[in-house]
């Protein structure tokens, strides 16, 4: 099999497809949420300064509460942690809405917010555990570069579709990422594949959880790592066209960072790999090295064409990588490892936005681009150093949980 055979026969497979399309609904808050936030605090006749603090306050609960809500999963399988929290997360987002419309404290409506991000619902984990008992053999690394490649969506169309809401009204941008979240969630639970996995444990995975397999730490390492790389450079973007004075066209720069990653990850799934470990290794070395190649662009027309260019490594990159957390975490834990990669990932953006903006006031854009490279590089370079992290992991206790592959195995 080979090229586009793979996603026929991934997206021929039972519930493939409404997995893929139910999912995507429900996480377009991910990319709707800080452009929903900041129009709604706005229009209320706050600053941006308080705006920015709801924004990151949410921003931060969302990092924080991944891994408590991957705990769960493994815990009680995904079915009813994604039912409780389809109404908990549009509860507390309609609780934002109210506080901001009735003209109270920040303090109440950040606190909100922060409350709302807590209660996120872990449907990437669900999506990312789910897929091996959809997808059989080596469909499996086209499932996951699948999934790598379509968040770009979420991210991309998610903000223009909650500042399109929010131009008319910014309370109807808020309550459509309730909206779009409790749908989503709700029916992707509902799913058969979604409702008929178990809990991947009974008992506790002891203190560090999903954390305590060497290679999930290599992989947290590298996603914060990448991340703050991604973050300077994507801050650097719209820096480097104000320079040429045309600020706006900063974000189609960002647009092609993104389509770059989507064709991208489409291409890899066309192609499974021998070997994901492989894949990663070469593809973290490839993606700083198109990093640094930013440092090439002269005018805005190359700008966008080194953006795409840097944009393709990063989904077949990721999705390699998703394979080896399946691979690598301890057996009862990988809902929580894959919710700590997304959490480092996270972080490390916010990190790297805040270093590459102070590079791009004291020194230029092109340290900023230069930074953002660096980090890329130290992450592979820790990969590669680590590599040795990334295999299959023992289980959490004989007797206490099983390998995922013997529940799959087993209940498929």
């Amino acid at each position: 099999m080979s090229g586009r055979k793979h996603f026929r026969e991934l997206l021929g497979l039972p519930h493939a497809k409404a997995m893929v399309a139910w999912s995507l609904l429900g996480r377009l808050p991910l990319g709707m949420t800080p452009i929903a936030l900041l129009f709604l605090v706005r229009g209320e006749g706050h600053g941006y300064g308080a705006a920015g603090i709801v924004v990151a306050l949410h921003a931060v609960a969302v990092g924080i509460g991944a891994p408590i809500a991957g705990r769960h999963v493994d815990r009680a399988g995904p079915a009813p942690v994604l039912r409780m929290r389809a109404i908990a997360y549009p509860a507390l987002i309609g609780a934002v809405v109210v506080l901001a419309v009735l003209d109270a404290s920040i303090v109440a409506v950040g606190a909100a917010a922060a409350l709302a991000g807590l209660a996120l619902p872990p449907l990437s984990s669900t999506v990312r555990i789910v897929w091996p008992r959809i997808a059989p053999g080596g469909l499996r690394s086209s499932a996951y570069a699948l999934e790598a490649s379509l968040q770009e969506i979420f991210f991309v169309g998610g903000p223009l579709l909650a500042a399109g809401l929010a131009a008319v009204e910014p309370a109807a941008a808020v309550a459509a990422v309730g909206i779009a979240s409790c749908v989503g969630t709700s029916a992707t639970a509902r799913l058969p594949p979604v409702r008929t996995t178990p809990a991947s444990r009974a008992t506790g995975a002891g203190l560090l959880g999903a954390l305590g397999s060497p290679g999930v730490r290599t992989v947290v390492l590298y996603a914060a790592a990448i991340g703050v790389g991604f973050g300077a450079v994507e801050l650097a973007m719209p820096a480097f066209a104000e320079d040429r004075g045309a600020r706006e066209l900063g974000g189609i720069a960002l647009a092609c960072f993104s389509a770059g990653s989507l064709l991208g990850g489409l291409a890899a799934g066309m192609r499974p790999p021998r070997s994901d470990l492989r894949r990663f290794i070469g593809g973290g070395v490839v993606l700083a090295a198109a990093l640094l190649g930013l440092q090439l662009a002269v005018s805005m027309p190359t700008l966008y064409v080194l953006s795409f260019l840097a944009g393709l490594p990063i989904a077949p990159t990721i999705g390699a990588l998703y394979a080896l957390i399946d691979r690598s975490a301890r057996a009862g834990t990988a809902a929580e490892a894959f919710a700590w990669f997304g959490t480092a990932v996270s972080m490390g953006i916010a990190t790297g936005s805040a270093t590459g903006g102070a590079l791009v006031d004291e020194r230029g854009v092109r340290w900023a681009f230069g930074f953002g490279a660096a980090a890329a590089f130290a992450g592979a370079f820790l990969a590669w150093v680590r590599r040795g992290t990334l295999r299959a992991s023992s289980p959490v206790g004989a007797e206490e949980a099983e390998p995922a592959s013997t529940l799959l195995t087993e209940r498929t």
